[in-house]
């Protein structure tokens, strides 16, 4: 019994002990915490770069088939050396010349139905309208607008994108398939001397007096002609444009030339013909050698032909004279030229071939290659900063033809680039013909413009 009053009085103790530690220990102030705070946002993610920008093309090789030939050929040579050398991929352009434009298109076509084309092809943009339609061409915009590999915003506005659009196809998204470096117009040569014999300070702007001075300047007994016809269908759609009318329709779907403005263009022709102050030129580039002769007063080209006539006049037996270009008269009451030229393009292959095509394009592009391009095929440069270098001044000053119709681009007005349009092209040669030959014109224009509306339906 006492064993157990001793054990209670122990942990009576012990408790009083704890009781008396509680009383000496303050309670702990709580930490004050500190207000909370909002979580800072996360930073975007970078954006991801286009596809293109990914991509490597270095070690690929290109096959380029091309139709330069001669000094074309030789400044060709020079700009794709030039390429081969510096860019940093170590890309290789194998130039191949593949034949004229015609030649060309056919071998293409044969290249397509066999499954083997080359990486990049000269071309027109019609004609790559049919490689389009066959799904083998590469669309350009992706690389233009790559962050990596494209142009900037300011080598953008460099451009002089009207002369471009008839690269970009409204079927296919209109999409730039493919790329020009240059372009040229079809405008009328004229002998200012003979001109002002005639009467006359200036070139006709009219149709009508046109007729007039062509009928003045024709003598039989002399044996001179107011104008050397050399037909083809692009100076059927120049003298179209003259007359207010177009190829085809707006959405690329009908045959828009079986109109006035195409009748008009006929009975023009037929009437030259028939008032005795046309003929027709028996070889190709037979213009050129009568105008630079004296035999005839007017005549209807291409400025890549500028040089060609210059050569023509100084080494013709007759000696030199005055001589310029303008544009073709008109009946809408204001100046219209058609501007056209050939354009280059990328077939299918691999991601990285097709970008290697790109970056030689670029270089093309670059406003030296620009401009040495266009001074050796007379052709007009598509960058505004290529018209400021000191060499494409001074072929400015001294090629006043050029220049005169470098004034006229913003007049200028182009070709369809549908596909079929190669195939129409053709008709409407043979309709000029028939009409020069004596058939009616109404009966001709109506009989082409069906035949044409077939092929363009074909290749909807």
């Amino acid at each position: 019994m006492k064993r157990y009053t001793w054990l209670a009085a122990g942990l009576v103790l012990i408790a009083l002990l704890i009781a008396a530690c509680a009383q000496a220990t303050p309670t702990p102030t709580p930490t004050p915490q500190p207000a909370a705070q909002p979580e800072a946002p996360m930073e975007a993610p970078e954006e991801e770069m286009d596809p293109v920008s990914k991509l490597d093309p270095s070690g690929q090789e290109v096959l380029f088939w091309h139709v330069s030939t001669r000094k074309h050929e030789q400044v060709l040579m020079e700009i794709i050396e030039g390429f081969n050398n510096s860019n940093p991929y170590g890309i290789k352009v194998v130039p191949e010349y593949a034949g004229y434009y015609g030649d060309i298109y056919k071998k293409i076509l044969a290249g397509i139905a066999a499954g083997e084309t080359p990486d990049l092809a000269v071309a027109y943009a019609n004609q790559v309208a049919e490689y389009a339609n066959a799904g083998v061409i590469v669309p350009l915009d992706q690389f233009i607008n790559s962050e990596k590999y494209g142009f900037t915003e300011e080598e953008k506005e460099d451009f002089m994108w009207n002369l471009l659009e008839g690269d970009r196809n409204p079927k296919f998204g209109n999409q730039l398939l493919s790329f020009a470096h240059s372009r040229s117009m079809q405008v009328m040569y004229y002998n200012v001397d003979w001109l002002k014999e005639l009467g006359y300070d200036e070139p006709p702007k009219t149709w009508e007096e046109f007729k007039e001075i062509c009928v003045k300047a024709t003598d039989p007994e002399k044996g001179t002609f107011g104008y050397a016809y050399a037909g083809g269908a692009s100076l059927f759609a120049g003298f179209l444009f003259t007359f207010g009318g177009d190829i085809v329709s707006e959405d690329n779907t009908k045959i828009a030339f079986n109109s006035e403005a195409g009748l008009k263009v006929l009975q023009l022709i037929r009437d030259l013909f028939d008032s005795g102050c046309t003929y027709e030129v028996a070889e190709r580039f037979g213009d050129q050698t009568d105008f630079a002769n004296r035999k005839v007063l007017f005549t209807f080209g291409s400025t890549a032909g500028i040089p060609y006539y210059r050569s023509a006049i100084e080494e013709s037996e007759k000696g030199p004279f005055n001589w310029d270009v303008a544009a073709p008269p008109s009946a809408i009451g204001k100046p219209v030229v058609n501007v056209y030229g050939p354009s280059v393009t990328i077939f299918k292959s691999v991601p990285e071939r097709e970008l290697a095509s790109w970056l030689f394009f670029k270089y093309w592009a670059e406003p030296e290659n620009v401009a040495k391009w266009a001074m050796v095929a007379n052709y007009f440069p598509i960058r505004k900063s290529a018209l400021e270098l000191p060499e494409m001044q001074e072929y400015l000053q001294k090629n006043p033809q050029y220049k005169k119709a470098f004034d006229l681009l913003p007049y200028g007005r182009m070709e369809p680039s549908v596909a079929g349009y190669q195939q129409i092209r053709g008709i409407i040669g043979n309709m000029m013909k028939q009409v020069v030959e004596g058939m009616d014109p109404q009966e001709a224009l109506a009989a082409a413009a069906a035949e044409a509306q077939s092929v363009l339906d074909q290749n909807q």
